[in-house]
């Protein structure tokens, strides 16, 4: 008989095996690390979208800026240009709004044709005394542009400003 028989005198009782299902309640090193991984990975995929989101807010915010700016320069030349002095003094009665970098004004005379008859300098909060020149061009294109980061251009106005 062998020596494990319970029937026998100073025999062993039967060790109590559990089943599988007893056996598999905590979670072994590498579950716990595929998990971490799994989640990393699901980090990962949700926020690098979201930091390309935060750099065009902030790039678009830049250009909204930049925007008002040339605009809000434009809309004052085109005002100060309603009175014909200032018009032919190529002047506003007013500095330009002040900007990090400045805004730069080109002013083109044109023809009734929208040629180009030359360039002038635009003489911001500078109205006063005779004309600059003696031109008498119908109209004037004027082109505000901002400035942005790394030199590039980040808003760009144009007007066609007809002489009053």
């Amino acid at each position: 008989m062998p020596r494990n028989d319970p029937r026998q005198p100073g025999a062993r009782p039967p060790v109590a095996r559990p089943s599988m299902a007893q056996q598999e309640t905590g979670m072994t090193i590498i579950e716990v690390l595929v998990a971490i991984m799994l989640l990393s990975v699901v980090v990962l995929v949700v926020l690098t979208p979201l930091t390309g989101f935060f750099g065009l807010t902030r790039k678009s915010g830049t250009q909204v800026s930049a925007t008002q700016a040339a605009q809000q320069a434009m809309e004052q030349i085109r005002g100060d240009w309603l009175n014909q002095t200032a018009y032919e003094q190529l002047c506003t009665a007013s500095a330009l709004p002040v900007t990090t970098p400045p805004l730069t004004v080109t002013v083109t005379n044109m023809g009734p044709e929208r040629n180009v008859l030359g360039t002038a300098e635009l003489r911001a909060g500078a109205c006063g005394g005779a004309p600059v020149t003696a031109d008498t061009s119908p109209m004037r294109e004027v082109l505000v542009r901002q400035p942005g980061p790394g030199g590039q251009v980040a808003s760009e106005v144009r007007m066609v400003v007809a002489r009053p």
